[in-house]
């Protein structure tokens, strides 16, 4: 008998230890890895002239920066508009009018010089199907002037990702309405036509970010159920995915990502478990080393959390800003250097 109990003493240690191992392990494959690099520093730029927005696009010209569309409250009047920002001058100028219905989460991609703007969702009722816009623009900031192209084929247009390889635009992983989606889609500005590409291998999402060097393709977050913090690889060349290390936090969405010199960063958005939380507002910025496969967190942006801010690069510098918190719209820009 005292046999017996002396076994059963020592089986319940071992997994006892077992556990807390396990649990420590799990704990240390989610911490983030010693950066190498210093807490970044940003640099404020000039507020937008017309009281900021959540929810818009932002993307970059040559040395020119853009915000378009979004919203200028937390739950209307949404915007058609579209701005440039120069660097040089530090000033908001305002271009021509998008000529489609007022929208936000739209997606913008540029390619030879041209900025491709489209899809998001109407200020409509909620989960109405006119609320979900398929139609795609062209502006040209030589002439000013936006051209209509051919719409997007999916009806999962809210809240998607898009970016560019050679010169071909990747757009998917939306919300149709209903529910989350897995679908991807390439544009060819030349053909003006779109092809399907195979499904995202992971969990269907909205809201997720991606970013790109030209020669990497990393896409993650988003919501479902609740936030994913899953991190991918996707190759445009075989049309294919392969997971790599997930963010070492509980996942995010409505952040933004970007890539400033062949490195890939991830910042803002929200913690979001289900309707009986409302979650975190984040002002966080993680790296990703794509050598290494490891995360660092290297610094927060000034003047507190947000989600659905913009995000663009000019000539190796980042600059993100806008979006919301939990109070009211934010108008303020900020720059770095990686």
């Amino acid at each position: 008998m005292y046999r017996q109990h002396f076994n059963l003493y020592v089986f319940f240690i071992y997994n006892y230890l077992l556990f807390i191992l396990l649990g420590l392990c799990l704990q240390s494959c989610n911490n983030y890895a010693e950066s190498p690099y210093p807490t970044i520093e940003f640099q404020q730029e000039a507020s937008m002239p017309d009281n900021g927005r959540s929810s818009a696009v932002g993307f970059a010209i040559l040395d020119k920066g853009y915000v378009a569309l979004g919203k200028r409250t937390s739950n209307s009047n949404y915007l058609n508009d579209c701005w440039e920002f120069s660097p040089d001058s530090n000033k908001w100028t305002k271009k021509s009018d998008f000529p489609g219905v007022a929208r936000v989460k739209a997606v913008a991609a540029v390619v030879n010089g041209k900025a491709y703007v489209g899809l998001g969702f109407a200020e409509v009722a909620v989960y109405q199907n006119t609320g979900y816009l398929n139609d795609f623009w062209m502006f040209d900031p030589v002439t000013n002037s936006w051209t209509r192209k051919k719409d997007y084929p999916s009806k999962s247009t809210d809240a998607c990702v898009s970016f560019v390889y050679k010169n071909n635009i990747y757009v998917g992983s939306g919300y149709d309405g209903h529910d989350a989606k897995a679908d991807f889609w390439k544009y060819d500005p030349e053909s003006d036509s779109w092809t399907q590409l195979a499904d995202f291998k992971g969990e269907s999402r909205f809201g997720s970010v991606v970013c790109t060097n030209g020669k990497k393709v990393f896409f993650g977050g988003g919501f479902r159920s609740s936030c994913e913090n899953d991190w991918w690889e996707f190759f445009p060349e075989s049309d294919s995915w392969s997971q790599v290390k997930g963010m070492s936090d509980n996942g995010r969405v409505n952040g933004v990502a970007l890539s400033v010199n062949d490195r890939f960063f991830v910042a803002t958005g929200r913690f979001f478990a289900g309707n009986l939380t409302g979650g975190q507002v984040k002002s966080d910025i993680l790296e990703y080393d794509a050598i290494r496969n490891v995360w660092y967190k290297r610094g927060n942006i000034p003047n507190g959390n947000r989600e659905n801010a913009i995000s663009f690069i000019i000539n190796g510098t980042a600059y993100i800003g806008f979006g919301e918190n939990d109070q009211t719209v934010l108008n303020d820009l900020w720059s770095f250097k990686p």
